[in-house]
């Protein structure tokens, strides 16, 4: 009679514990749900054209990661998961060699795995169909289709139907509907059974079907221009196809494989080759061309594991939307982001764009809220910075298997972040409040993250697992040790000499000095005779600004083009049409825009530190402008008084006593304050006049202009206006047609 009061104090027992749960989940609504533990997996990107080298080398990777997952814990085979993209330059047009050697390994070698997944995110028609065929299950986006197995424009060939039935077969498909892909004009019939079943049935194999099954319904399976295409939606429905899906993220949310693992490893199965790239500083555009040599080098170099430690406050938008688009696209290369101690900002993108993301022990990432610009100022972002940042943080973020809710909390604080729970896949996702929201059928057990702080959300070492974009390291050795590297020296590639050099370059107050000297050189050249030593100096001052500006980003050919027709332009003002005139404008105009265009990114400005940094330009270029023309008068009236310098300018040669003899020679006219007195004139020029030059009037040498055209040395000249200080000239002619130039002397 004890048994009956044992019930209910058990009964009340468990009644106070359920109790004491809610109340304690009541206590504390924000903490998110624990997360599961991710099953091991990879994803392996296959574009089109399937080539054996592509075989060969899914062939290592995949084997390793299984013959891996087989040495360790029971129960840890890998789920193999294979995209497959139609690809931009030839979709469809794999051969059936290739396409069938990877559908057959798939299918016959790889039962170390737990699962194979063919997932298609688009269109995928031709022979790359049956590696498809060859996986255990199938997941297509919503707008994919399969088939027709035939590629367009060949014909059906009969001896490939044993093969794709056999293939067929081997995966527990439906050999008839897998044949009526191979051969589109096939009489493929959709029947329904008198047990709400549906089969596709091939015509000539109607008969035998009919003697075991009763058909209620039979139709042609293809309409139109869809025969042998089985569109998602249809795959879906007569379960082809398992679920549909538009990313790898959700993909892999469905099997629980983890994030970073949707992105290809080239590492799989190769020697390890590891560089060490160091980012350090503001993210400028110097950093650009940079990166890009470094990349490079590591490529030649055959390097696959690519190490970038970023120590950097932020930046400029350019420079690093570049940079986060060049690691993003290297795809032959695994990179891995350390976060040596902060990356704020913008620099917040270029982590994002590498594969893996790994933290020091004090490492900072996000905030994206400033723009570090010219030394060290900082500026807010605007609205439209912040969308568009936003936006391709998550880009970003999605592309390499990183929570795109929490890069879009990183830059936009108004991104609330919730864990959810997906019915679809079954597992945990962080998601923006309004994307839960909007789905709640799928999406349920909404639990709210708060981030702490106000402002852009911060990632620390500490919370980086808990926001799974990455995971904490005690320094370089064990991250080292978690790629398999210990003991590996690695080298170290930071900023060369001619980085270095770049960077000095580029500073304004540089540049302007290049400027400068450029311009006053190509100035003083005019003046004297010969192509000598200013313009040498002028064409390497140029040369500098360029070349640096170039290096850093902001140059391209087109600078480089309009400056180079922009001196053509004025050299056939000087030397071929004299007079100051269309060429001569065209040139100096092309030649200013050129210079500004190459001092920015940007060819017109849009936000406010770009209409900063224009203003610079403009004062930069107009101070070096008015420097010259200060600089080319000075020099003009002390220039042949200095001792060393006036032996540049080509002096006549002394007149002698041919002076007494010569009728046009006239008496020193130096003390005169006006020149008006010599119009009418004759002289010899003693230099070229491209338009201006040296003329010697007498005794008195003087600068002069040509009126019309060039005028060689030596020749007699005419004075035909004076105009201040400026005496205009032309070639003299003799008054008689019958006496020439020589005749006068």
């Amino acid at each position: 009679m004890k048994r009956p009061a044992v019930a209910p104090l058990g009964l009340l027992s468990a009644i106070a514990l359920v109790l004491t749960n809610v109340a304690a989940r009541a206590q504390a609504p924000d903490a998110p749900p624990p997360k599961d533990e991710p099953t091991p997996g990879q994803f392996f990107t296959v574009t089109e054209p399937i080539t054996h080298e592509q075989i060969v080398q899914i062939r290592a990777r995949t084997r390793h990661l299984v013959d891996k997952a087989s040495r360790g814990v029971q129960g840890k085979s890998p789920i193999l998961v294979f995209q497959f993209l139609p690809g931009d330059a030839a979709p469809g047009t794999s051969e059936f060699g290739a396409s069938y050697d990877l559908a057959n390994y798939i299918a016959r070698d790889l039962g170390g795995a737990r699962l194979t997944v063919a997932y298609v995110p688009k269109p995928l028609a031709g022979f790359a169909a049956l590696p498809v065929l060859a996986c255990t299950e199938i997941i297509m986006g919503s707008q994919a289709s399969l088939g027709p197995i035939t590629p367009e424009g060949q014909s059906y060939d009969p001896a490939l139907r044993d093969p794709v039935r056999f293939l067929a077969v081997r995966k527990a498909r439906d050999p008839d509907l897998i044949l009526g892909m191979l051969d589109r004009d096939a009489d493929l019939r959709l029947v329904r059974t008198a047990d709400k079943g549906s089969r596709y049935v091939m015509a000539e194999n109607m008969p035998d079907f009919l003697r075991s099954h009763q058909v209620v319904d039979d139709r042609p399976a293809w309409e139109g221009a869809g025969r042998g295409v089985l569109t998602a939606d249809r795959a879906r429905d007569e379960g082809f196809c398992k679920r549909v899906a538009e990313t790898p993220a959700e993909v892999a949310a469905i099997y629980r494989i983890g994030g970073q693992s949707t992105v290809d490893d080239p590492t799989l199965g190769e020697l390890l080759r590891p560089v060490w790239i160091q980012i350090e500083g503001p993210i400028e555009p110097a950093m650009v061309s940079y990166l890009g040599r470094r990349i490079d080098q590591a490529r030649r170099e055959k390097a696959n594991l690519v190490f970038f430690e970023i120590d950097s406050p932020g930046g400029l938008i350019e420079p690093a939307d570049s940079i986060a688009d060049l690691i993003a696209g290297v795809q032959d290369m695994k990179t891995v982001a350390y976060i040596n101690e902060r990356a704020l900002g913008v620099a917040s993108l270029i982590t994002l764009a590498c594969r893996d993301i790994l933290f020091s022990e004090n490492g900072r990432l996000g905030r994206v809220d400033q723009l570090v610009t010219g030394r060290g100022a900082v500026e807010d972002l605007s609205e439209g910075q912040v969308a568009a940042l936003a936006e391709k943080a998550a880009f970003l973020a999605t592309k390499k298997g990183h929570p795109p809710a929490v890069a879009r909390a990183m830059v936009d604080p108004d991104v609330e972040m919730v864990d959810a729970l997906d019915r679809e896949s079954g597992g945990l996702r962080i998601l923006p409040r309004e994307v839960a929201e909007a789905d709640r059928a799928r999406f349920q057990d909404v639990v709210a993250r708060d981030p702490g702080a106000e402002g852009p959300l911060t990632v620390t070492a500490a919370d980086a697992d808990a926001f799974g974009v990455g995971q904490a390291v005690r320094g370089v050795e064990e991250l080292k040790a978690l790629y398999g590297l210990q003991g590996v020296p690695i080298r170290v590639e930071g900023p060369g000499w001619v980085d270095s050099l770049v960077t000095t370059l580029t500073d304004p107050y540089v540049s302007w000095i290049l400027l400068f000297v450029g311009l006053f050189m190509m100035v003083l050249e005019l003046k004297l005779p010969g192509i000598g030593l200013p313009a040498i100096i002028s064409a390497l001052a140029f040369m500098l600004f360029f070349w640096s500006h170039y290096l850093s980003g902001t140059a391209d050919q087109l600078e480089i083009i309009l400056f180079l027709l922009g001196l053509i332009s004025l050299a056939v003002e000087l030397f071929v049409l004299p007079g100051f005139g269309v060429f001569g404008m065209a040139g100096i105009v092309l030649m200013l825009v050129s210079i500004v265009m190459a001092s920015h990114t940007f060819t017109w400005p849009t936000q406010e530190y770009e209409y900063r940094e224009m203003g610079v330009t403009l004062i930069q270029l107009t101070a070096a402008l008015l420097g010259v023309t200060a600089g080319a008068v000075i020099l003009a009236r002390y220039l042949p008084g200095i001792p060393v310098f006036n032996k540049l300018i080509l002096e006549p040669e002394p007149w002698g006593g041919a002076e007494a003899v010569d009728p046009t020679a006239k008496p020193s006219m130096e003390g005169y304050d006006s020149l008006t007195f010599l119009i009418g004139e004759t002289g010899r020029t003693t230099s070229p006049l491209r338009p201006t030059g040296k003329a010697r009037f007498g005794n008195l040498l003087i600068d002069v202009t040509a009126d019309n055209f060039y005028i060689e040395p030596d020749s007699l000249v005419e004075v035909v206006d004076v105009q201040g200080t400026r005496v205009i000239v032309k070639k003299w002619t003799s008054p008689d047609p019958g006496l020439g130039e020589a005749d006068t002397i």
